[in-house]
Parts: C-alpha cells; structure tokens; sequence
C-alpha cells in the first residue's frame, strides 16, 4: 500500500486501485488535481482470483475510507463493497465494469500472458492501442510511453496474476442494488474495453448513483483528460467529507 504523504487528517482516505499492468501512475495527474486530500494506493497484485485479492486489500486498509478503482481496480471495488460495506463510504468505478469475464476471454486473457513473457511486455499495450485510447490520443506519443512504462514495470508475472483475477471474478450486476455508498461512475466517451453499456448499467443498477462522461477520453481516462476527470472526482469528495 502506498501512501501520499498526509497530516492527521480527519477526512477519510480515498484508496485507489489501479488495473491491469497499471500502477501509481495511472492516477498521478488525478491526484495533483484532488490538491491535499489523502490518497492511499494500493498494489494490484498477490493473488489469482478476484475474491482473494479484494480480501487482501481489505485486510490492509484502514478501518474506513472512500474507494475508487480504475478498470481491473473498479472491478474489485465492486467485490470490495460486496463483501464490507461497513467500511466504505463513498465509490467511485472509472472505466470499469460489472459484467463478468466471458468464457472465451480466459483463452485470449492467458495468450496475452505468454506472448508477453517470449516477446516482452511493449506488445500488450501497442497491439491494442488504438482500443485503449480515444482517436484523437492515439498519436499521443508521452501517453503511450506512460502506458506502456507501467506495463514494462508490471512485467509479464503479475500479468499473468491479474489474468487470472479478471477471469476469476463474480458477475457483480445482481449486487448493484445492495450498494447505499454514494457512487460516481465515470468513463470516457470513447470507451471501447469496458463498453458505454456497461457504464449506463452500473450506474442503473446503483440507487442515486451518478454517471458521468468524460470527453476525449477512451480507456485510459484517467490519463487522457484528468482536468474533467478530477473536477467530478473533487465534487463528490467535498460531498463526502
């Protein structure tokens, strides 16, 4: 678990979870923007199924906080929620899903590992770039380095851990509706992994829960427009502290 260096603050923390072959840096330019509230961000890694692994996160956070996961982290916030609701007071899921694994993605999910491991970790990212990222990003030369630096530095072993995560996961959909933590979901316009769909069905599926669409974005939100991704994420902090 990594920490922003904080005060005694008497503000939950916002625990963030990353996704796949993602780390701290997935959400850095978030975090410059959300100014001094303290952020936790945790390690996706440790375990091969999702129930394990939202256990071991569970296991080392503190006693209560806020909750936001990106992708495979959003995925594993629904478990998290599902699993101690007490402890949560607020979730957000970017570009996320809770749908769960198809049966033939476990197939194309453990090919993506092997070909990582003979031919490095560059192609994860670059043979389907043009899918994480929205047009007018595609030619983004310093994103797809941040990109694919964060795969480089996740290297093919906890890949291969996060495969079998997304494929060993629970269909979150019928549990939607347990969910009470004021929810903000959030995606970009230009999502093709985790599809507009899905997004429209969590937040039908969450009471209250807020749906908003981030602009010249696609997969990697987070990182293609972080000024309108933190201006949603800022006002449902201040509606929670």
């Amino acid at each position: 678990m990594t920490a922003v260096p904080t005060t005694d603050d008497p503000r939950p923390p916002l625990l963030l979870l990353p996704g796949t072959a993602c780390d701290a840096r997935v959400f850095a330019p978030l975090i410059e923007r959300l100014g001094d509230y303290p952020v936790l961000i945790r390690d996706m890694g440790g375990a091969t199924t999702m129930p394990d692994l939202a256990e071991a996160i569970l296991a080392a956070a503190p006693p209560f906080f806020l909750l936001a996961g990106f992708s495979l982290g959003g995925i594993c916030a629904l478990e998290m929620v599902a699993r101690q609701p007490q402890r949560i007071g607020g979730l957000a899921l970017i570009d996320a899903t809770a749908r769960p694994d198809p049966p033939e993605n476990a197939a194309l999910r453990r090919k993506a590992v092997a070909d990582a491991r003979e031919n490095g970790m560059d192609g994860f990212i670059l043979d389907v770039w043009p899918r994480l990222v929205a047009a007018g990003n595609v030619d983004n030369a310093g994103l797809r380095e941040t990109i694919v630096a964060m795969a480089r530095d996740c290297g093919p072993d906890r890949l291969a851990e996060q495969a079998e995560v997304a494929i060993h996961r629970a269909d979150s959909r019928p549990r939607l509706a347990a969910i009470t933590q004021p929810t903000l979901v959030l995606a970009g316009t230009e999502e093709q992994v985790c599809p507009l769909a899905a997004q429209h069905e969590i937040a039908a599926g969450i009471a209250g829960a807020e749906l908003h669409l981030i602009a010249d974005a696609g997969h990697f939100a987070p990182l293609e427009n972080p000024e309108a991704m933190a201006h949603h994420l800022r006002r449902w902090l201040n509606t929670l502290s």
